[in-house]
């Protein structure tokens, strides 16, 4: 699975920044119930366009990270509308895992 998401984040990166070392991948195991955030549809698939202050994602995620997997399916060609139906299908599950892909550099000032 480790070696799956290394070859997504690969195929993910801009071809104009090469560098790395302002990407983080990482898993985060969301509890059942609303996540609170709003997802958009973007040229790199699924990125949070908005986090509510009482999501259970607060302060582990950013405004502009992307949403790479959701239980070890690769959402990355996913539209906003399909993850999201995909993500409140799997609501009442007791942990969801949902790996983000986030561009430090780029999006902290």
């Amino acid at each position: 699975s480790s070696v799956a998401i290394r070859s997504q984040l690969q195929k993910i990166s801009s071809p104009t920044s090469p560098m790395k070392s302002n990407q983080r991948e990482f898993d985060f195991y969301a509890p059942r119930g609303l996540l609170g955030i709003v997802i958009e549809s973007s040229p790199r698939g699924p990125m949070v366009q908005s986090i509510s202050h009482t999501s259970p994602l607060l302060g582990m995620i950013d405004r502009g990270d992307y949403i790479i997997g959701l239980d070890d399916l690769n959402t990355k060609g996913m539209g906003a509308a399909q993850l999201t139906r995909l993500m409140a299908q799997r609501s009442e599950q007791p942990q969801r895992k949902i790996s983000f892909l986030s561009f430090a550099g780029a999006t902290k000032g």
